[in-house]
């Protein structure tokens, strides 16, 4: 077995290397500035841009023109959005900016928009980075959760959605690379504070969470030594109250006739809030032409509190007795009264603490030479942990009432919640007691039965990354310059659930009077009125409950550490030609890449732990090309061909898995009947990988008053990965019982590289000014449209068949603005069709992925959300810099919900989240 040593500090100590070689770098380089020849032409898209004389400098519109410039600049298929005014990018969460992207999608998780699907294909298979850097991540993977990077501390974000060999991390949907401000850039000073007021509709559903907010913040940019050094400082503090009413079915069995009613159901009401304060301070340092440094950090302190409180009501699935005499309606029984039921009344409550940390250095030398140098330094960590705990209260104790238990009528309504009538009061403490009313824990448990469950998730994850390049200029052969450099990465990441259990009666007693009560729930949502509440976390801290591990052997093996080393040689020739008349731009380029992956972990049954250890070394070669040609005056036909690649999931590439050993086939000779068993994840999965073909059409209007732009993709997936039965070794391995077997090796369920498949689609943009047609001024709509196919088969051949996730069919946005002097006002509309997607109820998702039919996947029906936001900027006067704006998001209360197989009768989740509002003001200096 492979063993390589994990270390925390790996990436850390890198970091100190890393800036000591780029010193050294520095240092002999600095001799080149002497030896000056022709200056090197500046990239075009790193050049200043220059808006013509109808565009105005900030604003919506002017963010849109600007965009537009950035998009128009670039050789390559991007999609741009620019900050409207200093530390305001369109809106107040980069996730639901992201959104109104072409082909970019959301998942909303408990109400806010937090990972993105590019291009139809899910977060794993994209790359984020701030300023080039790629990025760790807060869950169990590599989808960045854009809720840890406040929209108002970045000054761009671009979507590159081809390929380059230059860049330092790209991934096979794309990359979305958020950016903070230059602060020589400004050219002069500017500074800016804010403050806004925030709540949601839905109130206060449930006590012990506020159900107002604030956001507040301050942005300062300065320049020094004759504009020869800069500093900006951004300083963001949010406490954003979120709510909502979810109903969630166990699933519909069906009766003697074949009609569908309800098994049970497990209904929440939430209250939450987003505690985040977030420090972003850059450097940036330029004497002259051939010497520049630029120094940014981001670091952020994130909490989230959710409490849920609701019921969990056993019913067609359970010891409760349907009773006779009801009617079946177009195959299902659309209303039913259940006696002997016993709810679960739940008080629960889910924490997470996360702190990210992203360090860069950048140093550029002897710019003016023939041979420039650049060096990139940067560090980026992430420390998380999240406890979920969950406490049961209930009329009787395993399925016996303490007096009588409960007759519950259901009224189902196909596409809508259904409607649940109790016959107790349960607001009312006396009815109830802390219990197992269902019988659910073991019964060796202190009082012989459990009261809730308790998890703990934590999570380390760092990068460290250094990159070296330098250019040449060719002016040969239609080929302006070459590019050539090497980035090496060394990432480290542990994740798991350690430790959790069970909780139980302290004293031993089968039940406990409940906690103090701090006011009620209000679950009239679906019909159940008003349930007692307490607080969970409080109760657990005043030791009424004893804690007993859970030490069960799936807990273990989905533990892992995973640590990769990847080195990037890349070369790429600059194009500057062109093809008869027509010029053509763009590059041609080659990506190198070495990889060394390895993991640790254990490998579990029951109470035996084998400490395990595997990985892999391998090379993949990823070539591209760009071309942009100048069809027309302002029309450009860009086009890419690429290997695009994308890193597995880290969950599937742990080491550790559960196992098992049959003594009765220890003198088996064949596989077939290998005394060995298990399942886990497999070190040696390599990456997904595509030929990508891009091709788009723009056309930009004069005077930036807008574009329209066509855009094609087919992306050929070389490999899918997936959960088959493989072989594995059991060297090392106990023999539990019985004679030394003949084999060591067994046949397990992992996920393997298999068949790939095809992704394509195609995309459409127009953004437009009313100035294009007519003398009105300030009205203007922006609206793209994006249609995806997938042939993927992401559970493997013979397993069904399901849309990837993620991947939505139809995603369409519009923007309609109007604005004059200093009022803007505009109105968002963004439309998702249905799209596979983990319903997050309460905590951490499952941590399966997507390689097996079980993962916890349901498909989400399309979805349309209405957003809204008006200002006014004083422009003048004794108020000049003063703005004062509301915005307000999911403004239609669009609630999130799926079906079990399509079947509306059979509503599976569904989720109202409430409009959010915000209502605040800026003022620069």
């Amino acid at each position: 077995m492979h063993t390589t040593d994990h270390t925390r500090y790996s990436a850390r100590q890198f970091l100190q290397r890393g800036l000591f070689a780029g010193l050294l770098l520095a240092q002999p380089a600095a001799s080149l500035l002497a030896q000056t020849t022709t200056p090197t032409t500046e990239k075009k898209e790193d050049a200043p841009l220059i808006l013509d004389t109808f565009t105005v400098t900030a604003g919506f519109a002017g963010s849109l023109a600007a965009a537009a410039e950035k998009k128009q600049n670039s050789n390559m298929i991007i999609e741009v959005i620019t900050a409207e005014d200093l530390g305001k990018l369109p809106d107040v969460s980069i996730a639901d900016t992201l959104t109104r992207l072409p082909g970019l999608a959301a998942q909303r998780t408990n109400g806010r928009a937090q990972q993105i699907s590019l291009r139809g294909m899910g977060p794993d298979f994209s790359i984020a980075t701030l300023n080039g850097r790629e990025q760790v991540s807060t869950n169990l993977n590599r989808g960045v959760e854009f809720d840890q990077y406040p929209a108002d501390l970045l000054n761009e974000v671009e979507v590159i959605k081809s390929s380059r060999a230059d860049l330092s991390a790209q991934g096979l949907s794309g990359t979305i690379n958020m950016k903070t401000v230059r602060p020589l850039s400004k050219g002069r000073r500017q500074g800016a504070v804010y403050a806004n007021y925030e709540f949601n509709e839905l109130g206060q559903l449930t006590p012990g969470v506020d159900e107002t907010g604030y956001r507040s913040g301050l942005h300062y940019i300065d320049q020094f030594m004759d504009g020869k050094l800069g500093i900006a400082l951004g300083y963001s503090v949010v406490n954003s109250p979120w709510a909502g009413q979810q109903f969630q079915a166990w699933g519909y069995p069906t009766d003697g006739s074949n009609a569908y009613v309800l098994g049970g159901t497990k209904s929440y009401v939430r209250n939450s809030i987003i505690d985040r304060t977030a420090l972003m301070f850059v450097v940036q340092y330029k004497p002259d032409d051939n010497f520049e440094v630029n120094f940014d950090l981001y670091r952020s302190d994130f909490q989230e509190k959710q409490l849920l409180r609701g019921m969990e009501i056993p019913l067609w699935w359970s010891g409760a007795a349907a009773q006779p005499g009801y009617s079946v309606t177009n195959g299902y029984v659309p209303s039913m009264t259940f006696n002997n039921v016993q709810p679960v009344v739940r008080n629960d409550a889910f924490v997470r603490d996360a702190t990210p940390l992203a360090l860069g250095a950048n140093i550029k030398i002897a710019q003016r030479s023939t041979w420039p140098i650049e060096v990139d330094v940067s560090y980026s960590k992430i420390e998380r942990t999240d406890r979920n705990i969950e406490t049961w209260s209930g009329v009787g104790f395993r399925g016996t009432p303490f007096t009588t238990a409960d007759a519950v009528r259901v009224d189902l309504r196909p596409g809508t919640i259904p409607q649940l009538t109790t016959t107790k009061n349960y607001a009312d403490g006396s009815v109830l007691r802390l219990s197992d009313p269902q019988g659910w824990g073991p019964t060796s448990l202190p009082g012989g039965g459990m009261h809730g469950y308790q998890k703990y998730f934590t999570a380390y994850d760092e990068l460290g990354s250094v990159r070296a390049s330098t250019m040449h200029e060719l002016n040969k052969w239609g080929f302006k310059s070459f590019d050539a450099g090497i980035v090496y990465t060394d990432r480290y990441k542990r994740d798991g659930e350690k430790p959790s259990g069970f909780i139980s009666p302290a004293n031993g007693s089968n039940t406990l009077p409940l906690p103090p009560k701090i006011g009620t729930t209000d679950m009239s949502f679906m019909g159940l009125g008003q349930i007692y509440a307490y607080d969970p976390l409080a109760a657990f801290a005043n030791g009424i409950w004893a804690y007993t591990p859970n030490n069960d052997s799936g807990i273990v093996a989905n533990r892992y550490q995973i640590r990769e080393k990847v080195t990037q040689y890349f070369g790429k020739l600059n194009i500057d030609s062109k093809m008869g008349n027509v010029p053509v731009g763009g590059d041609l380029g080659i990506r190198l890449i070495h990889t060394d992956q390895s993991s640790k972990g254990y490998s579990a049954n029951g109470a035996n732990l084998t400490r395990v250890s595997d990985g892999d070394k391998y090379w993949t070669v990823a070539p591209n090309l760009n071309l942009s040609f100048l069809a027309a005056e302002r029309t450009y036909v860009r086009f890419g061909l690429s290997r695009q690649i994308a890193r597995p999931r880290m969950f599937d590439l742990r080491a550790s898995r559960t196992w098992g050993y049959n003594p009765a086939n220890a003198a088996a000779p064949t596989l077939q009947n290998s005394p060995w068993s298990g399942g886990g994840g497999n070190s040696k999965l390599r990456p997904w990988e595509s030929d990508s073909l891009d091709l788009s059409i723009e056309r930009y209007f004069k005077d930036n008053r807008g574009y329209f732009a066509v855009a094609g993709f087919v992306k050929k997936l070389q490999n899918y990965i997936y959960e088959q039965r493989s072989v594995a070794d059991f060297t090392g391995y106990p023999v539990l019982s019985g004679p030394e077997p003949v084999l060591r090796q067994g046949i397990v369920s992992q996920p393997v590289n298999g068949q790939g498949g095809s992704i394509k689609g195609l995309e459409v943009t127009l953004n437009l000014s009313s100035e294009m047609f007519s003398d009105i001024k300030g009205f203007g709509v922006t609206m793209n449209g994006a249609y995806t196919d997938s042939s993927i088969a992401p559970w493997g051949p013979g397993n069904g068949t399901a849309p990837i996730q993620g991947l939505s069919r139809k995603v369409a946005n519009m923007t309609v603005y109007y604005e004059t002097g200093g009022f803007s006002a505009r109105v968002s509309d963004r439309y998702r069709s249905e799209n596979r997607q983990y319903i997050t109820t309460f905590g951490v998702p499952n941590p399966g992925g997507d390689v097996n039919p079980n993962g916890g996947f349901s498909v989400a029906q399309p979805e349309n959300i209405i957003d809204a936001q008006v200002s006014y900027s004083f422009n003048k006067g004794a108020l000049k810099g003063l703005t004062v704006l509301a915005t307000a998001y999911n403004l239609n209360n669009e609630p999130l919900i799926t079906y079990d197989n399509d079947d509306p009768r059979r509503v599976i989740n569904y989720q109202y989240y409430g409009a959010s509002y915000s209502l605040g003001a800026s003022y620069k200096f």
